[in-house]
This record gives structure tokens, sequence and C-alpha cells, in this order.
């Protein structure tokens, strides 16, 4: 029988195949490219609109550490450590811009580190959700690249309970904790203290904490001693700075603030009075569902340590979830910081509950990423909440651009009366006080002082005595335009493009026009001495026998000639009755007369006062020229109205006078008498 079977040599032997290791697959950066695309927003969406002024308390902060600018006052309440952040950069260059660009950077890297302190304990997807949910806020976008304490406290807070968790088992996790609780301690002392305290309970209820304590007081200790050697340098001790800090954040106590807050979700920035109602409540979505996933965190993370004890008892059982403290502490610190700004001051702001916000992104991160990971068909639900997340960013978007653009509104227009009081002769050394002096004069280059309110710094006698050595402006707002007391003989000029009118001492005043002539062309030093402008207070001080005669030509007769500016600019001419009351002259109007809608869309004014019955010019002609401001205050409205009784409703306009002509006949001269804020009376004599 033939054999079929092949030789064994002709059978094919296997190729050996190369070597291959085990090929990992690499873990997307998804905590760097959420730190990324955040630095990203700030520098296209929030920087262009904020490179170009500091706002209020950034003058304040950055002022303390600019070579080039003197100090402004620093509050009671407020804490250097964000002046000593930026000092560096500050010390090295006045660019707004430059320093704007440092700080998006580097809050994106201290985004990034805070957040990946919890990388271990959380897993880096739940991480990098929680650092976006935080970080696609518009409070947060916005503060990224300004000179605030509060971002920066949100920041240590996320970093300082999660080395709390940490410092039982690692060792190096202790001295992280001390210096990140040393830092917010720094940055804002009361704020560390109220993120220390739970942690301080914790640590002295639960054994296993305790080798944090250490850590904790020596960090509070260290942040908080400047503050506590400032309080006893400045204040008398540390109980005295609480009290002037309780007196200006106008009086520590129980505020139930909750309603402020939630009306100021999406702005404004500062709510002080808040009495604004909510903006947009279609996009406070996610700040309203916060309680409830807090409330839902707080319930699975129960349910989660029920579960693993079960399990513990059953060996071999699959172990899934977290410790219960990854959930609730950060809740209960979230808790601490937001108390004392919904419980014991009577104002809000957006920024004051970031911290909060940062550190309950953590529990609802991991919530959400549970949900998903315990359904059935996790693929619908993952997407769900993309979609979710996705709209809650662009939400975020449409309120961050809006609060940009208005904070490019309200700094650019310090910037603007900056350069209008560079214009009226005012440069280092200067002083500037009153309205918005604080942001005004840093852009200035001038320092700042104030005689009332939560920043006085300096006396009203004082001030005069200063404002005879360097130059001195006081400002006063379009809503109150009455110079104080001390003020009331200085002449008015009004800043073109603000609502704010500077007012220089005379002497001043007459120096700045002896040097300066007046051409009168748009933009130039003469457009704004034709604006200059004193009350009937100041023309009194200045003049008193002119203006007493000029005033009982007034008072001779009840009725007087207006002149107002019609709105093709042709002039009107209509009657009127004046008042000398409280130190000013007022013209009272009837409602929607077309006089007053000529004066509130132009505020120029001639009246002449009745000539009377004859031709014998018995006293002269006097005629006041000036700008009429609406007077807009309830309780002068109706002070005016109890002591004159006018028909009501009715308008009330403050005159503030630009010049007094007087044209009498002596003998056969013909007297022209013409006085002027900032000069005295010229008389001219024609035969």
């Amino acid at each position: 029988m033939e054999n079929t079977v092949a030789p064994a040599a002709a059978t094919p032997r296997p190729r050996p195949q190369p070597f291959e290791p085990a090929r990992h697959r690499r873990p997307a950066p998804w905590l760097a490219l959420v730190a990324a695309g955040y630095a990203l927003v700030q520098l296209l969406v929030v920087i262009p609109h904020t490179a170009h002024a500091l706002g209020w308390d950034e003058s304040v902060y950055v002022s303390q550490v600019d070579p080039r600018h003197p100090a402004a006052y620093f509050s009671a309440p407020r804490s250097r450590g964000i002046s000593m952040l930026v000092a560096p950069v500050v010390s090295v260059t006045s660019s707004i811009p430059v320093l704007r660009v440092l700080l998006a950077v580097l809050s994106a890297a201290a985004l990034y580190a805070a957040f990946r302190v919890w990388r271990r304990m959380l897993g880096r997807g739940t991480v990098a959700l929680a650092a976006l949910l935080f970080a696609g806020l518009w409070i947060t976008q916005i503060s990224g690249p300004t000179v605030m304490p509060n971002l920066w406290v949100a920041i240590g807070a996320v970093a300082a309970v999660g080395w709390f968790l940490r410092a039982p088992a690692e060792r190096n996790a202790r001295w992280w904790l001390a210096a990140v609780i040393a830092g917010v301690t720094l940055v804002r002392t009361p704020d560390g203290g109220w993120l220390a305290l739970p942690l301080l309970v914790a640590a002295v209820a639960i054994r296993a904490w305790r080798p944090a304590l250490p850590a904790l007081l020596g960090g509070l200790t260290l942040g908080a001693a400047q503050w506590v050697g400032e309080a006893y340098a400045r204040f008398g001790g540390v109980l005295e700075r609480l009290k002037v800090s309780s007196d200006v954040e106008g009086g520590m106590g129980l505020h139930f603030n909750v309603g402020a807050a939630l009306r100021s979700l999406n702005g404004p920035q500062l709510c002080r009075p808040c009495e604004v109602p909510l903006r947009h409540p279609e996009l406070t979505v996610w700040w309203l569902a916060l309680p409830l996933l807090t409330a839902a965190a707080v319930v699975v993370a129960v349910r989660d340590r029920r579960d693993r004890r079960e399990r513990v008892a059953r060996p071999g059982a699959p172990h899934h979830g977290h410790p219960l403290a990854l959930t609730i502490l950060p809740i209960v610190c979230a808790a601490s910081l937001a108390l004392p700004y919904l419980l014991l001051i009577g104002y809000f702001a957006p920024r004051f509950l970031m911290p909060s916000y940062a550190l309950l992104a953590l529990p609802m991160a991991e919530l959400l990423l549970r949900t998903v990971q315990g359904v059935r068909s996790p693929q619908p639900v993952a997407v769900a909440l993309g979609v979710v997340v996705t709209l809650q960013l662009a939400s975020q978007h449409v309120v961050l651009g809006r609060s940009a653009a208005q904070s490019e509104k309200v700094n650019g227009s310090y910037r603007t009366a900056a350069a209008a009081l560079h214009r009226l002769g005012l440069r280092s050394p200067c002083l500037v006080a009153g309205d918005h002096a604080l942001p005004i004069a840093y852009h200035a280059g001038c320092a700042s002082a104030q005689t009332s309110g939560n920043n006085r710094s300096i006396t009203p006698a004082a001030l005069v005595l200063r404002s005879a050595r360097e130059p001195t402006a006081v400002l006063t707002h379009r809503s109150q335009p009455r110079p104080p007391a001390y003020a009331q003989t200085w002449v008015a000029y009004r800043l073109p493009g603000t609502d704010w009118t500077a007012h220089l001492p005379p002497d001043q005043a007459r120096e700045l026009q002896s040097r300066q002539k007046v051409s009168g062309s748009p933009g130039t030093m003469g457009a704004m001495m034709s604006a200059t402008t004193t009350s009937w207070g100041g023309f009194e001080a200045a003049e008193p026998a002119f203006s007493a005669v000029v005033r009982e030509r007034f008072q001779r007769y009840r009725h007087h000639v207006l002149a107002t500016l019609r709105q093709d600019g042709s002039p009107r001419v209509t009657g009127l009755e004046v008042d000398f009351r409280f130190g000013e002259m007022w013209l009272g109007m009837m409602p929607d007369s077309r006089k007053a809608l000529d004066l509130r869309r132009d505020a120029r004014f001639a009246i002449h006062a009745n000539p009377g019955p004859d031709t014998g010019m018995d006293g002269g002609d006097v005629r006041v020229s000036g700008r009429a401001v609406e007077v807009t205050d309830p309780q002068l409205l109706a002070r005016f109205a109890a002591e004159v009784h006018p028909p009501e409703p009715f308008h009330l306009f403050r005159v503030e006078v630009t010049e007094v002509v007087r044209t009498a006949v002596e003998g056969s001269d013909l007297v022209l008498q013409t006085w002027r804020p900032g000069e005295v009376v010229r008389t001219t004599r024609r035969g």
C-alpha cells in the first residue's frame, strides 16, 4: 500500500515572532486640559475687557506694593497676602496687561495643582470633572486674572482639605497642609479661620486625623502672624481690629443674606445694598440644583458606607465607592466658609462663595460619575450628562461676557477720570478725595484720602491743610453733585466722559487758569475750563458782597426769565420762580414741562432777574448762567416740599454757577460786573 504521509522534513516550521512588550494605554491628561482651557478662556474672553485698568479693590491691593504709586488706605477687614502674591510682578513692571496674563497662567497652574491632590483618592476622571465644574463658573473665570483674594482662598481650600485627608498616611502631606493653610490665612485671614475650624474639630475628635493637628495650628499661626501684628500696630489689638472690621462691613451680626446671594448669582459683582432683581433666572438652574445635589451626594455616601460594612461581613464581596469623609468633609468645610457671608453680613458679592463652590464640586463630580456607572446602560446617561454640563458651561459664558463688559465700563471710567485730572494739572505728588477716590487716584498716580465712610483716613481740616501744599481734587458724583462743606468754595470742573466733577481749591484753580489759554475747542483744556462751575454757596463764600446784591435783586420780584436750549439747539425763554434755601439756588418746575425736559437733555441755562415795571434799572440787571442739576434724593425733595409747599409732583434743579453778570448805571457810566468761579469780580466801566 502506498504511503501518502509526507516526510517530516517537508513540514513547514512556524516562524518565530518577535517579542512585543505589553502596551499600556496612557490615560488622557483631563485635569491638565481643564486647566489649559481655564487659562485660555481668561486670555481670550476676560483679559481683553480688563487689561486697561484695575478695579476698586485691586487698586488698593496693588498700591500696597507698587513703588510708583502711593499706598491707598488699607481697611481693617483686608489681608495683605494677595498684595504679596503680585509684588514680584508689580515691582518690575507697571503694565496691567502683563499682570493680568501672569495671573491667568498662575491661577490655571494653581487650579491644576490643587485638584491634583485629590487624584489618589477620587480618581482622574472625578477630579477632572470637579475642576471643570468649578473652573466653568463665570465668577471663577473672571476672577482668575484679577488681584483679588477669593479665588486663591478657593484653590487653597481644595488643596488643604485634600492634604488633610492624606495626612494620616503620608508624612509629607502634613507639611503641604501647613503651607496651604498658612497661604490661605495670609491671603484672607478670616477665611483661613473658617476653613480651619472644621478641620481642627475633626483632628481633635478623630484619632486617625490627629497627626494633622500640628500642621493646622502651625499653618494658622504662621499665616495670621502678619494680620495680628498689624492689628496691634494700627488698631490697638486683635479685638479692636475685629470691631473696626465689623463697622466697615456694616455691622457683623445675624443677617439672613441668602436672598441677596440668590439675587446676585448672575451679577452684579458687588451687591451693596443688594436691592437688584435676579438677572436671567433661566441661567440659574445649576445654582438652584446645588443644594439638592449636595444632599444627594450625602445620601449616596452614607448608603455606600452602610454597604461597605455589609461587604466586610461577607468576605470576597466586591468593593466600590470611597470613604464617607471624602464626601462629608468638603461639604462641611464649604458650609463653614459660606456661613459668615450668608448669615453675618448685610451685603453680598458672588466671589464670596467661590471657596464653597470649589469644595462642593468634588462631591458633585463623584455623584455624577457614580450615577453614570450605576446604571445598566451607562452610555445614554453619559451623553445626557455631557449635554447638561455643556449647557451649564454655555450659560456661564453668557454671564461672563456681560460681566466682563461691565467691568470694562466701570474700570475704564476710573482711567478716563484720571486722564481728565492730569489735564487739570494733577501730577504726583497730588491728592484725590471724595467719590471713588481710591481707584481714580491710583490711575492718576496720586494719593487718596477720605474724610468719611469705610475708608476714612483724614480729617477735613487736615485735608484742607494738605491741599495748600500739593495739587488736590475732591470728586463728586452726578447723583450727589454737592461737594462737602470744606470744599463749598472750591471751583468745579466736570470730567469729560465720566459722571464725576472735580472740585479744586480756588488758588489752585486760579493758577491753573493762568497757565492755560481757554481755547474752547473740544477735547482740550479750554473745553474743560468752559465747564467750570461752583455751587451758590461757593459763590457766596468767594464773593459775599457781590452775591448779596445778586440775591437781593432776584428776591425783589417773584417771576424771572429762564433761557434753556431746545432739542434742535435753538433757545427757549420761559418764566420761572427762583428760590434761595439751604445755602443753594433752586429752580422748581412743573412735571414734564418743556423747560424741565430741556434741562434734563442739556443742563446749560441762563436766568435773567425780573427788571421791574419801569426803566430805572434800580439795582441793575442781573443774570446767572450755569448748569442745572436735577435733584433725585427723596429726602432732599421732601425737605424742600415741607418748607416751600410747591404743587406736587414737581421737578427740582440745583444751580451750579458758571458766570454771574450785573449791569448797572452809575452816574453817566455803564458798569459791568462779571464773576466766574476761581476768579475775582471784574468791573468794566463805559462812559
